[in-house]
């Protein structure tokens, strides 16, 4: 026995090509009876109607639940606006899925990402570094379009991509704890993002995705500090800890890599909540430089893609270059140029979520290469007026960021960025029959 479904696609007269696409189904309300008792992912496909394909999806079904869930799936275009969801024993028979995103454990606190067999990212989550990172990211031509590790230049602590904070304090009036940068070991001004668990792992023919556990913590401070590069960092028994650190936030990270090579799609979503009663980020201590770099979103571009080299800088509202885009709100910035001297032009758009706090976002956007999404800063003429963020456990609050990484060839136009951001913040309406 068989069960269809149909699906109908609304694009409101937008263009979209190669788009992901995800919709909540409960089967349970389209199924007959055997299959139900036979559903398993094998049973399920997607057929256009318009040329009868086969268009690779995959379900993921809800915590707790037996038939509900999400089904995802690689839209080729605005001109096929009429699906069929198939569900019945040997549906897939004779026909061969794409690899698709493929989640290797090296073994090392490093998880490898593949796309259909190419290699596209590692997530580090190793507690050697004062955060976890995507490290190298690999764009279409083949090469690794962020900074180089190990790096000896500037600001060694913009790693790949990454989530931060410079500015997070436990209690009102007093200054708050700095995830950004380095720090020195055994300093409490400092603190370490640290990978706790992975809450669930999902690979298949439309994306792979990670799901973690971390926790945002204060430093240990040891009798003296003891900076990194010193002997004594290396000999954890002459370190004596006078106060134990505190846990300010726990944070859920989902990371997803969608498979629509040879471009690359990436999305990152964090969701933090205070461990403590109150946290207040970017702290409201007056007459304090507060942490300009505030993040979250960090990206650190090839040296050869910097605005100093041969990259360009240019975002959704038209402006082009540092001085026009540093500072300035924005719903997207791209930051794209040759990867390498002499070679393929690839471009790095970082994109916000309309329902991303303070949206649209100021943007940390600079010549050098540092490339980040900051709601917090407010202390030069050019960024929007932001103050703190409070966050109280007991009313449950939380900070939850959503930011799509979007690595194309060409420019910003080329790469169709406004498209891309349009159909990841305005889907296409789907409608299940």
């Amino acid at each position: 026995m068989t069960s269809k479904i149909p699906l109908e696609i609304s694009f409101e007269g937008r263009k979209c090509y190669l788009a992901p696409i995800s919709v909540e189904i409960d089967l349970e309300e389209h199924l007959k009876r055997a299959d139900k008792e036979e559903f398993d992912g094998s049973s399920l496909k997607m057929v256009d109607e318009a040329t009868g394909r086969i268009i690779p999806c995959q379900f993921s079904l809800s915590d707790g639940e037996k038939l509900r869930g999400t089904i995802s799936w690689i839209h080729p275009s605005h001109a096929h606006e009429k699906l069929e969801i198939v569900v019945g024993r040997g549906q897939l028979r004779g026909y061969r899925l794409p690899r698709g995103v493929e989640i290797w454990d090296r073994g090392d606190y490093q998880l490898e990402f593949f796309v259909n067999g190419e290699h596209v990212t590692n997530y580090i989550y190793n507690e050697a570094y004062e955060r976890p990172f995507l490290y190298p990211v690999i764009g279409p031509d083949g090469l690794n379009v962020v900074r180089h590790i190990p790096n000896f230049g500037d600001h060694p602590h913009h790693k790949g991509i990454n989530i931060a904070l410079g500015d997070v304090s436990g209690k009102r009036g007093e200054p708050g704890i700095n995830f950004w940068a380095l720090g020195d070991i055994g300093d409490p001004k400092h603190g370490r993002v640290i990978h706790q668990r992975f809450i669930r792992i999902e690979e298949g023919p439309v994306y792979g995705m990670i799901r973690e556990e971390n926790i945002w913590k204060q430093n240990d401070e040891l009798e003296q500090a003891t900076h990194a590069g010193s002997p004594s960092a290396h000999d954890r028994s002459r370190w004596k800890v006078k106060r134990k650190g505190e846990v300010l936030m726990r944070e859920i990270r989902t990371i997803t890599v969608w498979n629509v090579s040879p471009m690359r799609l990436i999305d990152i979503r964090t969701v933090m909540r205070p461990a403590v009663d109150e946290v207040i980020l970017n702290a409201d201590v007056e007459g304090k430089e507060m942490a300009k770099e505030n993040g979250p979103l960090v990206i650190r571009v090839a040296d050869n893609m910097r605005g100093t080299c041969e990259g360009t800088i240019v975002n959704s509202e038209g402006g082009r270059t540092e001085k026009e885009c540093w500072g300035r709100q924005a719903r997207w910035v791209d930051y794209y140029g040759p990867v390498v001297p002499g070679g393929p032009i690839n471009g790095i758009a970082a994109m916000g979520h309309p329902e991303n706090v303070r949206y649209p976002t100021g943007w940390h956007v600079r010549d050098y290469g540092l490339f980040a999404a900051n709601p917090f800063y407010d202390k030069k003429p050019e960024w929007p007026d932001q103050g703190p963020i409070y966050l109280s456990r007991a009313r449950g609050d939380k900070l939850d960021m959503r930011y799509r990484i979007y690595i194309h060839r060409g420019d910003e136009k080329e790469g169709r960025v406004e498209e891309k951001w349009q159909v990841w913040a305005n889907p296409p309406q789907v409608i299940v029959d």
